[in-house]
């Protein structure tokens, strides 16, 4: 689609639309406490053997599905993609008009269905759409590569479901939102499908450490550790990612790098005092020199991938309201089914266990 064409693309001087979210909640200063008391220690533990301490990280998300299997409201069925199980999930009473291709964070090593199932809930409420949730393979044993091919093998699968392009919004909090602009890239490079828009939340798009650990929130992230950061682009450099053709291990591709001007309209929340705001920002900026919209949202004293915890956070409850008004405003909405613009239709639900090759 040409410039003229696109109605989101618009002149870098206006493309970046910023708004600071400056409240903040008690409950937001208890779990900044916590946060930096109990995960940043826990860090500074996966920073001393990174390799060691890779066995307990892998266990996370069985064990989130202990917590979380009896309290959720949705309807979920499960969905088998070529290499990985996925979750179709739809919130009560949420559309089956659009779609949402949902990436999970983790540093591609963690988490996984279950940590993310109550935040994808709520999201699918906000948006009044159905989401695709994507447990993709990760690392050690995988490559972020493998992770991208999942990602695109999930929106091959929404689109043999009946979505189009222009009803499928690609999303994804911190290393998943790293994979939701690399799924998306890869699409539309590939000419399988150009995605309406796409949604980040703390997102890692930047694997050069530089510009983070000049950072003035080097020192303040309430998760992070500047020797965490160094130890991370270390592993992944180590792990080799993602492989050049011929066999050859190549760097790990950023996104900020990437030619950004066929991307469809974005949103980017992040916190103003975590490591990855320089992620955030520099995103931003490549995208509004690219002429592509980008709603950027910071939040003022919150945690890295706060919304993770917006069942005791009022603020990421907030900010999946503003994602879902996002996911609203660049796709067509129910009432605009039964005027045909797609031309195709759509069901309330979806194969019970769907391969996609």
């Amino acid at each position: 689609m040409s410039a003229i064409e696109d109605p989101y693309r618009i002149l870098p001087s206006l493309a970046i639309k910023r708004r600071i979210h400056h409240r903040h909640s008690a409950q937001s200063v208890a779990v900044s406490l916590a946060s930096r008391l109990i995960v940043k220690n826990a860090v500074r533990a996966w920073a001393i053997q990174p390799n060691l301490l890779h066995w307990p990280l892998g266990y996370v998300d069985s064990l989130a599905g202990l917590l979380v299997r009896f309290r959720s409201s949705a309807e979920i069925q499960p969905v088998q993609l070529e290499h990985c199980t996925a979750e179709w999930l739809r919130a009560p009473g949420a559309s089956s008009a659009r779609a949402i291709l949902y990436l999970h964070g983790g540093a591609f090593i963690t988490c996984g269905l279950n940590t993310h199932r109550s935040l994808v809930t709520r999201l699918s409420k906000a948006a009044d759409a159905a989401v695709l949730t994507v447990g993709y393979r990760k690392l050690p044993s995988h490559r972020i590569s493998d992770a991208i091919d999942d990602g695109i093998s999930g929106l091959r699968w929404l689109q043999q479901s009946g979505y189009d392009g222009d009803r499928i919004v690609v999303a994804g909090d911190s290393a998943g939102g790293y994979l939701a602009f690399m799924t998306t890239l890869t699409a539309i490079r590939g000419q399988i499908a150009k995605p309406a828009g796409v949604a980040t939340i703390s997102p890692f798009t930047d694997a050069d450490p530089a510009r983070k650990l000049k950072h003035r929130n080097a020192r303040r992230c309430y998760m992070f550790t500047r020797e965490a950061l160094s130890i991370f682009t270390r592993y992944l450099g180590e792990a080799q990612l993602p492989e050049r053709r011929g066999g050859r291990p190549g760097p790990v591709v950023s996104p900020v790098d990437a030619d950004l001007s066929s991307l469809p309209p974005v949103t980017i929340h992040a916190s103003s005092d975590e490591l990855l705001l320089a992620d955030a920002e520099l995103m931003a900026e490549r995208l509004e020199r690219a002429g592509i919209r980008c709603d950027l949202h910071l939040w003022d004293r919150q945690i890295h991938d706060f919304p993770l915890a917006a069942d005791v956070l009022p603020e990421g409850r907030r900010a999946i309201r503003y994602i879902g008004d996002f996911v609203k405003d660049v796709t067509p909405g129910r009432d605009e089914l039964s005027t045909g613009r797609s031309g195709r239709m759509w069901s309330a639900s979806a194969p019970a266990s769907t391969r996609v090759g």
